[in-house]
C-alpha cells in the first residue's frame, strides 16, 4: 500500500465495522475511520498503518451521507463513550444488524444466519441505569477518544434524568480520586445488571420465552444477580443458577422461589457436573457469558453433553461467532435476536436460540 502515515487521502466510506468505525478502500486496501457514515466522502489524515489495512481520522466532510445527524452530546467525539451519534438512529439499527450477519457468516461460517429484524430501543438517550466516572486532576467524566484523557462531564445524554442528579451531586462533593458508580434508584447494588431502563423486561422475556414449554430443568449459567433467573423459575419445574462472583449472588439469593438453587463457583467446572447430573432431554440451558465468550473448554462440554434446548446471549458478535462455528456442527440454529441495549454506541447485544442434533 503506498499510502503513509500522515497522507491525507479521499476516501468513499462503505459500511460500519462492529465496534463503529467506519469502513473505506484506497487501492484495494481497507482504511478504518471512526465517525463516519456509509455514503460520507471524506479527506483523512492516515494515522496509523499495518500490512493489512489502516486507521485515519476526518480532516473534512467532502460529501455528507444523508444518514448524518448533528450530535446531541457536546462531549461526542472526544468521549469514550458513544460512536455513532452523528448517525439517524434508523442507520444505527440497520449498521448493527448487517453487522451481527457479517459476523457469522465470516467468522461462524453460517451462509444464511437466521437473523430477526433488530428490536430497537424506544429511545436512543436518557436509557442507562447507572454509569461508572473517573475522578481524577479535579475532573470528574469518562475516558476520551484518547484514553489518556479524562473529559469532564456535567452530565451523559444516555444517562437517565436520575442518574444524572446522581451526577450533579457528586460534582458538587468534590469527591476524592478515583472511581463512581452511579445508579437509578432501585437498581442493585450487585457487580453487574442490565444497563438499559427502557428494555429490562423484553429482554428478560425474550430471553425466556425461546425455552420451549414442558422442560422440566433450567440452568441459569453465568447468572449475575438472577436478572433472568427471576423469570426462568416462572417457567421451569427446577432452576439452577451458577455464578462465580458472590456479590452478585447475593442479589440472586433475594428472589422469592422454593424451586431455585443457587451455585457459587467456576461456571465452566460447575456447570459440567450439574449437567453430567441432569436429564439432558428435558433441560434448558441458558449461557450469558462475559464479552469473552465460552472458554473453550465450555464449548466442548456443550457439544458432548448436548442439553436438549440451548439459549446463548451475547454482547460481542465476534466472539459469539467464534463460539457459533463450533456449536453449528452439533446444534441447530433456530433464531438470532439483536437487540439494541447500547443506542449511540458500538455494543450489540445477541440472544441466539440453539437445538441439540442427534
Amino acid at each position: 500500500m503506498s499510502v503513509q502515515v500522515g497522507d491525507r487521502i479521499s476516501l468513499r466510506i462503505d459500511s460500519l465495522a462492529f465496534g463503529g468505525d467506519g469502513l473505506g478502500r484506497y487501492e484495494g486496501f481497507v482504511v478504518f475511520v471512526p465517525f463516519t457514515a456509509p455514503g460520507d466522502t471524506v479527506e483523512v489524515e492516515i494515522t496509523e498503518k499495518s500490512a493489512r489495512h489502516s486507521r485515519g481520522k476526518i480532516t473534512s466532510i467532502l460529501s455528507p451521507a444523508s444518514t448524518r445527524e448533528k450530535p446531541l452530546c457536546p462531549y461526542f467525539e472526544r468521549c469514550g463513550g458513544c460512536q455513532y451519534q452523528h448517525l439517524t438512529y434508523a442507520e444505527e439499527l440497520r449498521a448493527k444488524e448487517l453487522q451481527v450477519r457479517d459476523s457469522l457468516v465470516r467468522i461462524a461460517r453460517i451462509p444464511e444466519p437466521p437473523i430477526r429484524p433488530i428490536i430497537g430501543c424506544p429511545q436512543p438517550y436518557g436509557y442507562r441505569n447507572r454509569i461508572t466516572v473517573h475522578a481524577e486532576d479535579r475532573l470528574i467524566g469518562f475516558r476520551g477518544t484518547d484514553p489518556r484523557e479524562i473529559v469532564d462531564i456535567e452530565r451523559c445524554a444516555l444517562a437517565t434524568e436520575e442518574v444524572n442528579q446522581t451526577l450533579e451531586q457528586l460534582r458538587a462533593s468534590r469527591p476524592k480520586p478515583g472511581h463512581y458508580s452511579l445508579r437509578h434508584p432501585g437498581i442493585p447494588p450487585s457487580a453487574f445488571f442490565q444497563v438499559n431502563h427502557l428494555l429490562l423486561e423484553t429482554l428478560r422475556q425474550t430471553v425466556a420465552d425461546t425455552f420451549p414449554a414442558g422442560l422440566e430443568e433450567g440452568i441459569d449459567a453465568y447468572c449475575g444477580g438472577g436478572f433472568f433467573t427471576s423469570e426462568l423459575v416462572k417457567k421451569f419445574g427446577r432452576v439452577t443458577g451458577i455464578e462465580k462472583d458472590g456479590r452478585s449472588l447475593k442479589d440472586a439469593r433475594r428472589i422469592p422461589a422454593d424451586n431455585l438453587q443457587l451455585v457459587e463457583g467456576d461456571v465452566a467446572l460447575k456447570l459440567e457436573a450439574i449437567l453430567r447430573e441432569t436429564n439432558l432431554p428435558s433441560a434448558g440451558l441458558l449461557l450469558d457469558p462475559p464479552r469473552e465468550g465460552l472458554p473453550a473448554s465450555l464449548v466442548r462440554t456443550l457439544i458432548e453433553l448436548r442439553p436438549a434446548a440451548l439459549t446463548y446471549v451475547s454482547c460481542h458478535p465476534p466472539t459469539l461467532a467464534r463460539d457459533a462455528q463450533k456449536l453449528i456442527q452439533h446444534y441447530k440454529l433456530i433464531s438470532v435476536q439483536p437487540l439494541d441495549l447500547f443506542p449511540r454506541t458500538g455494543q450489540i447485544e445477541c440472544i441466539t436460540t440453539w437445538a441439540a442434533q442427534a
